[in-house]
């Protein structure tokens, strides 16, 4: 039975689950690319703890729920990484990938070929320091968001910056260790502002627009948000990591929903997972599997051409699909 919730106009049912049981490890964004493919980064190991071995981006087959690629892995070398916090796709196909430790932008072919890197430690014109979020526009320049340095800045794919803006502070336009990027198909820049609890809207120039959310755990607020999409109606959904939730907003920023987490049933990769170990299948029948149904620090959030929303968990290390209805029409029954 399909898991619908209704609220005024809108209506969402919950789909399926994709990856699960070590599919991704601490992942920590999600982008998609051509139908079907996302490319979700993962850091392995919580930050502070680069030893992992996990580290690594991946390039996944979201109908067969199988990996195609792995790019990177763990290290300090070109080509490796250490905590990969952002990935992006240029307009050519190339894999963009921060690191917010080696305080750089790695470059990969779609394949998994590293290709070269830009980025150099600092706080000066074109220096980064904590690069998370990164974000192409349709020109084909770059926005990353600078966690330790608390502002924007917007780069050629070969990275030559072109502008910035923000500071660190709690007004509109300044930053409290800013997280995730978002660019609508208007161009304008969402930023999910981590330590202020909220996520910022700017245009492309970096103007100031409107605010969603605020610090707390009620409805519309906000604590710790890591992600954020749009989908081609103008909601604005936001992945609400410190409350284990994803909150929707219509673009005037009024709360619409939440969800939850709704994976009551397993993945197809996880079911082949299971499946491979008899010990895996007795200890879920003696478990109770309904505290794997909600989410556990979603990290990011993507929507599709198809009006699906794509939330991925850095916990459970998977992706819970949600389908925005079209014309939902009530089921009408004969009393």
């Amino acid at each position: 039975m399909a898991l619908i919730q209704t609220i005024g106009e809108r209506t969402y049912t919950y789909s399926h689950c994709v990856g699960s049981l070590f599919a991704f490890t601490a992942p920590s964004d999600l982008v998609l690319g051509a139908k079907g493919v996302a490319y979700v980064p993962s850091r392995g190991v919580d930050p502070g703890y680069p030893q992992g071995g996990l580290q690594r981006w991946s390039k996944w087959d979201l109908e067969d729920d199988v990996k195609i690629v792995d790019g990177g892995s763990q290290g300090f070398d070109d080509g490796q990484l250490i905590w990969p916090a952002g990935i992006s796709l240029a307009p050519d196909g190339r894999v963009f990938v921060t690191d917010e430790y080696m305080n750089r932008v790695s470059v990969y072919a779609d394949d998994g070929e590293y290709l070269g890197k830009w980025g150099e430690a600092g706080d000066a014109k074109g220096q980064i320091d904590g690069p998370t979020g990164i974000r192409f526009d349709a020109e084909g320049n770059v926005y990353v968001a600078e966690s330790r340095n608390n502002r924007v800045q917007k780069f050629t794919a070969d990275g030559r910056r072109l502008s910035a803006w923000g500071r660190e502070g709690s007004g509109p336009g300044e930053f409290n260790m800013p997280y995730g990027l978002h660019i609508d198909r208007h161009g304008d820049v969402y930023v999910a502002d981590w330590g202020n609890d909220r996520v910022q809207k700017f245009t492309p120039g970096g103007e100031f627009i409107a605010q969603f959310g605020s610090p707390g755990s009620g409805t519309g607020q906000l604590r710790r948000p890591t992600g954020v999409a749009t989908d081609r109606d103008g909601d604005v959904y936001v992945a609400d990591w410190g409350n284990n939730r994803v909150q929707a907003y219509d673009a005037e920023g009024d709360i619409i929903t939440s969800f939850y987490g709704d994976a009551r049933e397993l993945s197809k990769s996880a079911v082949v997972f299971v499946s491979a170990n008899s010990d895996f299948v007795k200890a879920r029948k003696r478990a109770d599997t309904s505290l794997e149904w909600a989410f556990r620090r979603p990290s990011a959030v993507a929507v599709n051409e198809d009006n699906q929303i794509l939330i991925i968990e850095s916990i459970s290390g998977r992706i819970q699909v949600y389908q925005k209805e079209e014309d939902y029409i009530d089921p009408q029954f004969n009393l």
